[in-house]
């Protein structure tokens, strides 16, 4: 008998973690599991260090091509302001060698069990949301496109770094 509710607790348990898993994870900007949506990509590295993607195209022709709110350049540091809307992340544009100030709007709602921590694996960042404004730092150092995701890796988009922001 012990045996039974052991084996039944079991279950309902797994089956309550799926349900968790699944419904805090399934909203998605069509790029899961941080693989990159650049078409002109050649390479990919492995390493969740430096997830960097060499573009066959020029760094201003990937601005202009690539979607995504593009930052401004104001006094040596870039900004740039997205919002985590119905929980899905947004591509941005930013240039390399610039400190970036990226501040993500996010309003009641739109937080999960997935999305509520993003992380930038190629420049060590982690950043906890929380619903209002969130600023996320980081300096590029190589043109290319970048992914970022939340924490679990399911729900991304990118980050396209590039030579001139102005071109």
């Amino acid at each position: 008998m012990k045996k039974s509710f052991y084996l039944l607790g079991s279950a309902l348990a797994i089956a309550l973690i799926g349900i968790v898993l699944f419904t805090g994870c399934t909203r998605s900007s069509g790029n899961a599991g941080g693989t990159s949506v650049s078409k002109s990509a050649q390479t990919q590295t492995s390493s969740d260090t430096q997830n960097t993607t060499s573009q066959q195209s020029t760094s201003s022709s990937a601005a202009k091509s690539n979607s995504g709110t593009k930052a401004t350049v104001s006094d040596g540091v870039q900004m740039v302001a997205t919002t985590l809307d119905q929980g899905i992340y947004k591509p941005i544009v930013v240039q390399t060698g610039v400190p970036v100030k990226w501040t993500i709007t996010a309003k009641d709602g739109d937080l999960n069990s997935c999305n509520n921590k993003m992380v930038i694996r190629s420049y060590g960042v982690e950043k906890q949301l929380a619903v209002g404004e969130n600023v996320v730092e980081f300096t590029p150092t190589k043109a290319g496109t970048i992914n970022y995701s939340c924490w679990m890796g399911m729900v991304g988009s990118t980050i396209t770094i590039v030579d001139d922001i102005n071109q």
